[in-house]
């Protein structure tokens, strides 16, 4: 399962990056023929890095949420614990002096 979570969330990062280094180096003659500008991106190039900006920016939201009601649920759960923990032995000997009298008195 941890797997398959990885690879569902880096596998199109991964695909980017892998087709990125498959492509084939700039020479100088290329940059003359694509108008001579470094800078003419296509596109679809930019179309394809505003969607993982997107992407990046949902996924960073969405685990800076998960994040915070993990942190938040556990921040309960230890101050609720503690709240137990001293109010057990708060009443342990009140408890037991009840006890004590109803047995006494049947």
């Amino acid at each position: 399962m941890e797997g398959s979570f990885a690879k569902e969330l880096y596998s199109e990062s991964l695909q980017l990056s892998n087709a990125e280094l498959g492509s084939k180096p700039i020479a100088n003659g290329d940059l003359q023929d694509d108008g001579g500008s470094l800078w003419d991106d296509s596109v679809e190039e930019l179309d394809r890095d505003s969607d993982l900006d997107r992407e990046w920016q949902r996924r960073h939201d969405q685990f800076h949420t998960i994040g915070y009601r993990d942190g938040l649920i556990a921040g309960k759960e230890d101050s609720a614990q503690e709240g137990f923990n001293v109010g057990f032995k708060q009443s342990v000997l009140v408890g037991y002096n009840w006890g004590v009298v109803r047995g006494v008195t049947r």
